[in-house]
């Protein structure tokens, strides 16, 4: 708009010889930033914008001019999905998010413990689930929706076999009523399978705390690190700017995703006794202490990359790199 405002204003003042030059020379290029413009601005709607991925999703977004709307458990006062865009029993959904009208929907919003899912499995389902299948209808009844991102998890492989533990089977769950609504209701969809996400700022108690979120933790605070098993289980990391990068190039790619699913990450995996030496690069008297392997520990998990890439996305941040901007200083 404020370009627009702008340019409008530019051919209000010009007149006699500088208006014509204007309107030969440069109004064809104000018209096609202005034309980008319009088209690439967009109503985002992100749940769980208060989260590890989120947040920065949501700050990405708000960089990049689209105007956008959050929904968090998190907030105060707290708005939960389950309540704020169930339909009401007269058809009805909550002004503040059906009037906004979302174009895009990235649906992050979860409890993404393991541990915390086996304890509590039932009001892990209905929080990651339930609250799955009513942002859905959220979605579809909006009429305004174009896609619908979700984060899921690359859990729900197990080691191969499928879900191994309850919040694998809600991730799961979503991602097929995901396709159905791509299929059924000509919604579009895409499910996002995020591996080991990292970064140098990770909270080492947060549930999404990788390994080196803890290790950054000890060195912080003068404990020893430690390792559990051999060290030899192997992880594909993947650094949360990346994360970001793909849901927006999820959100802006042309043709529809009917559903489909990508896997989100590097392509390439590392074990935790090669983590521990790009560390030692940085900090050589660090000492490691190794434990007992955790019951259940997959083995090795890598990303398959190739069909994200060939619509042109991959991830741009080695383990090299990520590591290096986390040890470093």
């Amino acid at each position: 708009m404020a370009a627009i405002l702008i340019m409008s204003f530019i051919e209000t003042i010009l007149d006699g010889k500088f208006q014509s030059l204007y309107l030969m020379e440069w109004r064809p290029h104000t018209n096609g930033f202005q034309s980008k413009w319009k088209m690439t601005m967009a109503r985002c709607l992100v749940t769980g914008h208060k989260g590890y991925i989120g947040s920065r999703l949501f700050k990405r977004l708000k960089e990049m001019g689209h105007e956008v709307m959050g929904i968090d458990q998190k907030t105060d006062p707290s708005h939960d999905i389950i309540v704020d865009l169930a339909e009401g029993g007269d058809g009805k959904f909550h002004p503040h998010y059906y009037n906004f009208q979302p174009e895009y929907i990235f649906h992050l919003a979860c409890w993404p413990r393991i541990g915390y899912s086996l304890e509590k499995p039932v009001e892990t389902m209905q929080n990651n689930v339930l609250a799955g299948s009513i942002l859905l209808n959220f979605a579809k009844k909006c009429g305004s929706v174009k896609r619908v991102i979700y984060s899921s998890s690359s859990s729900v492989v197990g080691n191969g076999a499928g879900p191994t533990n309850p919040y694998a089977l809600q991730k799961y769950a979503t991602e097929l009523e995901m396709n159905i609504y791509a299929g059924v209701f000509d919604l579009d969809t895409v499910s996002l399978r995020y591996f080991n996400v990292y970064s140098e700022d990770q909270s080492a108690t947060g549930p999404y705390a990788t390994v080196v979120a803890h290790w950054l933790y000890s060195l912080e605070h003068g404990i020893e690190p430690y390792i559990t098993g051999d060290g030899e289980q192997r992880r594909d990391m993947v650094h949360v700017d990346d994360v970001v990068s793909a849901n927006i190039f999820a959100m802006e790619h042309d043709d529809a995703f009917n559903g489909a699913v990508f896997d989100i990450g590097t392509g390439d995996n590392v074990s935790l006794n090669e983590l521990k030496d790009l560390v030692l690069e940085h900090h050589p008297d660090l000492n490691f202490n190794y434990v007992a392997p955790r019951p259940g520990e997959v083995a090795s998990t890598t990303a398959d990359v190739e069909p994200l890439q060939e619509l042109g996305w991959s991830a741009e941040i080695s383990i090299q790199q990520g590591m290096r901007s986390c040890f470093s200083s």
